[in-house]
This record gives C-alpha cells, structure tokens and sequence, in this order.
C-alpha cells in the first residue's frame, strides 16, 4: 500500500512539473526586465553605480542574455556626446544571427528579432565603438522570459591597444571608405582580439583608445595609455576602475607602439618597464603577451621588437616570468588611415592563434 500511495505522489508531483514547465514556456505575454536584472550578463567595464542601468564606454564592452518568445526588444541609451555623435552596436541572435547597426536617438527601442515560433535564443549585444564616441546604457529588454543564462566557466582575454585593437577603421560595410566620419568605421566585434577570444571560448575586454601610445600618443591627445588604464573609461577626468572587483584575465596582449615615436625608443621603454610593474600588481597571476603593432612597417617594427624585448628581459630579471613576446609577420593596413580591414583583423587572428597553438601547452593553467 504504501508503494502505490508514493508511486501516486510522485506521479502527481511529475505532473505538475510538468504542468507548470509548459505554462511556463507556452506564455508570449511580453515583460519589461531592466538592466540590472541578474539574468544579464556583462563583460567588460561597466558603470552600475547610477540607478538600475549599467552603462559602458569602452569597446567591446557586451552583455548577453537567453530568452524565451518569438520576439524580442532591446531599450538602450545612447549618450549622443556633443549631441550629435551615435554608437553603433553588434546584435548577434543564437551565435550566428549578425547585423550591425548605428544607433539614431537617445533612447533606442530595436527590435531584436521576430520569429514565427516561439523558442528559446541566445542574445548578445555588443558595443563597437570607442569611449570618445560616448557611453551606450542598458535600460532593459522586453520579451516573453528571460531565463538564467548557462555558461560554462571561461577563460578571459584582455587586449590593451590603440586604434588597431578597438577595430577602427575595418568595416566599410555601411558607409564606404572616405565617405562617413572616422569612427563610422568602427567594429569592435570583428576586430581580432575579441575573434581570438571567441575561436578560444573565452570572454574579451578591449582596452584600446585610438591614438593612443605607452609613451607619446598622436591625434592631439595629452595623456598616454599609463596615465588612463586605471579610468573607467579611459580618460584622465573619468572615475576609477575598480580592478579589486572585477574578474582577472588569464591572458593579457599588449598591443602599444604604433602611435610611439620611433625617435624616442629608450623612452618608450621606459614607460613600458613602468607599464609592466604597474600591471602586474593588479594581475599577479595572468600571462602578458607583448606585442609589436600589425600596422608598422618593417623598419619600424624591427625597432619595437627589440625595445619590447630589452623590456621583457628587465622583468624576467627580477623574477617575473609569465611573459611571453611576439610579432606580427605581416603588415596590415589596407583600411581607412591604413588601419586593418575586416578580412585583415580575421588575418591578424590566425597569426596570433599560431603562437598560441605553439605556446599552449605552456599556458595552459
């Protein structure tokens, strides 16, 4: 008797499992879910401080989410600096759905997808252009569920560069080179840390401003990527970065020298030995990987080669032995300014990929 009393109970606990699973995936009714719900997962620099929506400056910087309903909206804030510059962003649906738009108002309401079938997709949104051109706000997303987001634990990838690594000047796919503004150019998404990060199934960070350098930095601009890195945005005026807080990278690539004066060499040396100490402190346990610039030609590149290297035998010096140097074979600059295109940044990818392959069994932790 009391085989069949349980076997009863247990059926009708299935059922109502189940009852409340298919209620639960058959509802379409939309919801408003702001951005601060822990169902939205942000990588990158994020500003939480202001209210219920996380906002982001740097490029890059994504959030994703997995839903459930046949469509779905995105409410975003564009800071529109100066009033008139826009953002523009990668939408990518299941890993594999793209499209990249610029935003046209101050408060965008996009429409993310529509499907004639309800289902279960995977959301990411990420930001392709560069803290100058102003900070995008997560307000929220409207769907039929947000669901808890499964990700395996990843690996994270940080890049610190300049114009190169924010993937300026690649994507001619809207506007033609030449015929839009600088930053019209922008792909943050394609550039080639955050596809290498990807091709590893890892998270990515960009820490790259254009123009900038580790000693000299060019376009007018009166600060350097030591006087910035510790900046939320990365800019002398903006709030700190909190690096007690946020997750530790297991591979830094240092990409600085293109925007460096070749004439000053010992300088830039030392600004990078500094560079390197400093960063250590807030990454004792992550691999640095020093790089030269894709972009440089050859005479060029021959120079920062040795520099970075005369750098890195200081540091091993003293102990510090995760560090790891390379070069890029090629130059790549067919781009707007002579910046890397799409196809390039895809190129710049499996040339580091190649090291990595090589270096692998060493780094990996």
């Amino acid at each position: 008797m009391r085989k069949i009393v349980l076997s009863v109970l247990g059926l009708i606990v299935l059922t109502l499992v189940i009852y409340r699973l298919t209620l639960f995936f058959q509802s379409e009714t939309p919801h408003f879910y702001r951005g601060d719900d822990s169902r939205l997962r942000y990588v990158g620099r994020f500003d939480f401080s202001e209210g219920n929506s996380p906002k982001s400056w740097t490029p890059g910087s994504y959030m994703e989410c997995e839903l459930f309903g046949k469509e779905a909206e995105l409410f975003l804030n564009d800071e529109q600096r100066f009033g008139f510059l826009h953002n523009y962003i990668e939408i990518v649906i299941d890993h594999k759905y793209t499209k990249r738009i610029q935003l046209s108002e101050k408060v965008n309401i996009i429409s993310l997808f529509k499907f004639s079938k309800p289902g279960k997709h995977h959301v990411l949104i990420c930001k392709n252009t560069e803290s100058s051109i102003g900070f995008i706000e997560f307000l929220g997303i409207k769907c039929a569920k947000l669901l808890p987001i499964k990700t395996k634990k990843k690996r994270l990838f940080e890049f610190i560069g300049d114009s190169i690594t924010c993937g300026n000047g690649s994507d001619s796919s809207s506007i033609k080179f030449g015929k839009g503004s600088w930053y019209d150019y922008h792909n943050a998404y394609l550039s080639y840390g955050a596809r290498l990060a990807r091709k590893n199934h890892a998270d990515w960070i960009l820490s790259a401003v254009s123009g900038i350098g580790m000693q000299h930095s060019c376009c007018g601009m009166f600060f350097t990527m030591p006087d910035v890195y510790a900046k939320i945005n990365f800019h002398v005026k903006s709030k700190s970065w909190s690096f007690d807080k946020a997750p530790k990278p297991d591979i830094v690539f240092i990409t600085l020298g293109q925007n460096d004066s070749a004439k000053q060499m010992e300088e830039y040396e030392k600004a990078y030995l500094s560079f390197l100490q400093k960063l250590r402190k807030v990454y004792p346990k992550s691999w640095i990987i020093c790089c030269t610039s894709p972009m440089a030609k050859p005479e060029y590149k021959e120079k920062l080669k040795n520099s970075i290297q005369k750098v890195l035998q200081l540091r091993r010096k003293v102990g510090d032995q995760r560090l790891l140097f390379f070069n890029y074979q090629n130059t790549y600059n067919a781009g707007y300014d002579q910046h890397p295109t799409i196809s390039q940044h895809e190129e710049m990818m499996r040339e580091v990929q190649r090291f990595l392959d090589f270096k692998w069994s060493r780094l990996n932790y």
